[in-house]
C-alpha cells in the first residue's frame, strides 16, 4: 500500500498529471487535504507538452494558453516571475484553402519557456506525484475508501476520494466496475484525433504570418515555434496540426507518410513550395480534443466520492482544463467529513 496514505487521513487521489490533474492536487492541498497523484507517463502536463528532437523543440500538443478566469491569472503570476511562463505575441491569421488571410484578434496568449512542457512542471508546485505508474482499476472497501491498483497489480490507498483526469474513454474503462452513472457519461463522450507534424527548415521561410487557422481539409493550425520567447531560432521550428476528420480516417497510417503529406500541404498553402524540410516528424494524439465541447458537465458521484475533470468537461482549451480540475477539487473536498481533516 501507498505509505503516503498510511498516516493522517483524508487522503484524496487524482489520476493524471495533466493541467486538470495538477490544478485538483494544489486546489486540494490549498484546502487542508492530502493529495497524490498518479501519472503513467513520465513527465507532467499532458498534452502540454514539448517533443525534444536532439537541440530543436517543439510544442506538438497545446501550442499556448489564453487566460480568462481570475483563478488562472493569479496560478500564472508566480510563473512568470520565474521565466517559465511567458507572453507569445505571434502575427495570427486565418488561412483559407485559397490563400487568403485575415488578421486574427484572440485574446492575449502565454507559453511556456522554454517550452509549453514548463507550464506543468510550474503549476505541479509541492504536489507530490507518481510517474509511470498507470493506473488500471480502482477497488471500494468495506469502510468507503478506495484502492486503486496500477498496471503491475499493485495497490495503493486507502484513499477518501478520487479525481479522474484522464480522455473520456479512458476514463470511462476505468470507472466501469467503480461507477456505472459516470462511466456512462464518459462513455458518451466522442473524443478526436490530431495528428501533430513537427518539421524544421535550415533556411528561413519568410513568412507574413507566424501561426495561423487553417481552413482546409488535411491541416487546422500551424505556428512557428521559433517565434515563441526562449525557443531556437535557426534552424526554423514549425508544428503542424492536422484536421480533425483528416486525423481520424488517417488515424493508422504510417507517420512517416503522415508527415510528408503534412508538411508539402503547409508549403503550398503558405506558398513556400521551394523550401527543403529537414527534421520532419509526426505524432498521433489518439485524444486531443471532445467533438462537442460542453460548458459543463456533472461528472462527480456523491456517493463514493468520485469525480472526472478535463478540458473536454468545460471546453477545450487549456485554461478548460485547470479550470474543471479546481471545481472538481473544490465539490470533491466538500464531501469530506470535516471531522476527519
Amino acid at each position: 500500500m501507498n505509505p503516503l496514505a498510511s498516516n493522517t487521513a483524508p487522503v484524496i487521489v487524482v489520476v493524471g498529471a495533466g493541467i486538470a490533474g495538477l490544478s485538483a492536487a494544489v486546489r486540494l492541498r490549498q484546502l487542508g487535504l492530502r493529495v497524490q497523484v498518479m501519472e503513467k507517463s513520465r513527465g507532467f502536463g499532458g498534452r502540454s507538452a514539448t517533443r525534444r528532437i536532439g537541440r530543436l523543440g517543439f510544442d506538438h500538443g497545446a501550442q499556448y494558453l489564453t487566460v480568462r478566469e481570475s483563478a488562472l491569472a493569479d496560478a500564472l503570476v508566480p510563473l512568470i516571475q520565474r521565466g517559465i511562463v511567458a507572453p507569445w505575441e505571434p502575427r495570427i491569421v486565418h488561412l483559407g484553402s485559397n490563400g487568403r488571410r485575415t488578421p486574427d484578434k484572440e485574446a492575449k496568449r502565454f507559453v511556456g519557456v522554454p517550452g509549453m512542457s514548463m507550464l506543468g512542471r510550474g503549476l505541479k508546485g509541492q504536489s507530490t506525484v507518481t510517474l509511470g505508474t498507470e493506473i488500471t482499476s480502482l477497488g471500494l472497501r468495506s469502510d468507503g475508501t478506495w484502492t486503486l491498483f496500477d498496471q503491475h497489480g499493485a495497490g495503493y490507498g486507502p484513499f477518501a476520494g478520487v479525481i479522474i483526469t484522464c480522455p473520456a474513454p479512458q476514463a470511462a474503462d476505468l470507472l466501469a466496475s467503480a461507477s456505472s452513472k459516470l462511466a456512462r457519461a464518459c462513455g458518451e463522450v466522442e473524443m478526436l484525433p490530431c495528428w501533430a507534424t513537427m518539421v524544421a527548415f535550415d533556411s528561413p521561410l519568410r513568412l507574413d504570418f507566424d501561426a495561423a487557422f487553417v481552413d482546409d481539409e488535411v491541416l487546422a493550425w500551424v505556428a512557428n515555434e521559433s517565434t515563441k520567447p526562449g525557443r531556437t531560432v535557426q534552424p526554423e521550428c514549425w508544428t503542424l496540426h492536422a484536421a480533425p476528420a483528416w486525423s481520424r480516417d488517417r488515424l493508422e497510417d504510417d507517420a512517416d507518410l503522415i508527415a510528408r503529406e503534412m508538411q508539402q500541404r503547409f508549403l503550398q498553402i503558405a506558398g513556400a513550395t521551394s523550401a527543403k524540410p529537414g527534421t520532419c516528424i509526426a505524432h498521433r494524439w489518439r485524444f486531443a480534443r471532445s467533438a462537442e465541447p460542453r460548458a459543463h458537465v456533472d461528472l462527480l458521484d456523491p456517493v463514493g466520492r468520485v469525480g472526472v475533470a478535463g478540458d473536454w468537461t468545460q471546453g477545450d482549451r487549456l485554461e478548460a482544463a485547470f479550470m474543471s480540475g479546481l471545481r472538481m477539487a473544490e465539490e470533491l473536498a466538500s464531501l469530506v467529513d470535516c471531522a476527519d481533516r
